[in-house]
């Protein structure tokens, strides 16, 4: 009768298999010709593949050939062992070969740092949110079968074909794209990889949203007065209803305010009427909106004049008696939780849209909340205003505002006064110059000719001429004046052909 084991020996035994299971097969050791002695194939019961074992820098390091047959195995050992002494050369020696590392044990290690970023306020916890969401959603099953060192260029090409076949955009391939790169920058801090892949290039070009011009904009706000309380239905391609919404006082002054204050749709969930102050500038108040940073934009935001009239127009929205608290959020109050009451707002905007056929600007391009943003910082460049100043109080850049925005102005002259202003200071610039030349001969030569005033007669005759002509027009007593007129004209004529005499 067969001894019984023990519970405790079982386990120890289930132990030291599951141990041992990557321990070479003596009977499978080889040598490879060409290599050092150290440097061997073997096989173990963990993989079908063959191993690549070597003693380099004091350390064993492994690595599978990832082939089954003997030969192709020896001619991949051999190009392992050639990539250890480049590693080594070039002072990565402490590059770890040794076991299967996935983006999946670096994004552990990328998302803990965030989280101390984010308590720095070095990242908005949204972005963070979001990268993951991202991670778990596309990039990590298709990277899941693949070592972290295997994630070459091709491999990054095949991935962004992968998210085109998918329907993606360019900008969400390149997002995605640079979640994947962030990764790996994780991965060559901890020396799992020596080197960053090439980052795949996708072609896009900005996507500029749509604007609304001054006659564009007042259509949309009467369109909203007269649908108020009116239910808009979303329908698919087939006609089913798959969403209702009411059109409300509340997105009126939505759009007023964003047209008024540059602020950012992602804003508008924060804001708060404590984040609101009133400053006063040249017997003109000003908005001053000091909310919380977002996109890691700090700089406080100023409306233009009407923006203290909108912002009471919200405040006797919320009722008669004014019963606002400082905590209170300036639209939809009553949504605790934010995201819906922006969604909410949105979706009101895509709805009116939609009833006045408005979807997208006279260039093409699609209109959404951003569009009021759009709308503000065009407008102020069209009245003028230096580009750095609408940059810095709308939270943005120069650059971006050149990229996104100066799309939109058509040509230089509407860019305000500036311009002209610059070239009528060029011309007067000119203009004395050619009088002081003309003056300088004048007063050498004595030449009747370069006397500028006998200049302005003339031109002050041809002036009195075309008045008289006008009256003479409106009726038969003007026969006197216009014979007048032509005795002017005669008696140049004549004084022109003595001079040329």
């Amino acid at each position: 009768m067969p001894k019984r084991i023990k519970p405790e020996d079982a386990d120890f035994q289930r132990m030291v298999s599951k141990k041992f299971r990557t321990t070479p097969i003596k009977s499978t050791i080889k040598h490879i010709t060409g290599l050092p002695k150290s440097a061997i194939l073997y096989k173990c019961e963990a993989s079908s593949f063959w191993q690549f074992r070597v003693h380099l820098e004091g350390k064993p390091r492994k690595r599978s050939t990832k082939e089954e047959e003997i030969g192709k195995a020896e001619r991949e050992a051999k190009k392992i062992y050639a990539d250890m002494l480049k590693q080594i050369s070039s002072g990565e020696i402490s590059v770890q070969p040794t076991t299967r590392n996935t983006l999946q044990q670096v994004a552990k290690s990328l998302w803990a740092k965030n989280q101390t970023r984010i308590k720095n306020d070095e990242l908005h916890g949204e972005k963070v949110a979001k990268d993951t969401y991202v991670f778990e959603r596309h990039i990590k099953p298709f990277f899941a079968r693949y070592d972290i060192k295997d994630i070459d260029l091709d491999l990054l090409e095949q991935f962004k074909s992968h998210l085109a076949d998918q329907g993606l955009s360019a900008a969400t391939q390149i997002s995605y794209i640079n979640i994947v790169m962030a990764l790996l920058k994780e991965a060559q801090i901890k020396r799992l990889i020596s080197h960053l892949p090439p980052k795949p290039r996708v072609r896009t070009d900005d996507g500029v949203r749509g604007y609304f011009d001054d006659k564009e904009l007042s259509e949309l706000t009467r369109a909203i007065r007269r649908n108020r309380d009116q239910i808009h239905e979303f329908k698919d391609g087939d006609g089913k209803t798959y969403r209702k919404t009411r059109i409300t006082e509340e997105l009126l002054l939505l759009v007023n305010f964003m047209i008024e204050t540059y602020i950012r749709p992602t804003d508008v969930k924060v804001l708060k009427h404590e984040d609101v102050k009133l400053v006063k500038k040249s017997d003109i108040t000003f908005l001053v909106l000091e909310h919380e940073k977002t996109k890691l934009h700090k700089k406080n935001m100023v409306s233009t004049e009407r923006g203290l009239i909108v912002y009471r127009a919200i405040i006797d929205h919320r009722g008669p008696n004014g019963a606002i608290g400082p905590k209170d959020y300036l639209f939809l109050p009553e949504y605790p939780h934010r995201d819906s009451a922006l969604k909410n707002l949105s979706t009101q905007f895509s709805a009116i849209l939609a009833m006045i056929g408005m979807e997208e600007d006279r260039h093409g391009k699609p209109r959404t909340l951003y569009s009021l943003r759009h709308t503000a910082i065009v407008g102020s460049l069209r009245k003028g205003i230096p580009i750095e100043l609408v940059a810095s109080n709308a939270r943005t850049s120069t650059d971006m505002i050149r990229r996104f925005y100066g799309s939109h102005i058509d040509n230089i002259l509407e860019t305000g006064t500036v311009y002209v202003e610059k070239e009528k200071e060029r011309r007067d610039k000119r203009f004395n110059l050619y009088n002081q030349v003309v003056a300088d001969l004048r007063r050498v030569s004595n030449n009747p000719m370069y006397d500028t005033s006998a200049e302005r007669e003339e031109a002050a005759e041809v002036a009195e001429l075309i008045k008289i002509r006008q009256e003479a027009a409106k009726g038969d007593g003007g026969k006197e004046r216009e014979q007048k007129a032509k005795k002017i004209v005669r008696r140049k004529s004549r004084s022109a052909d003595d001079e040329d005499s």
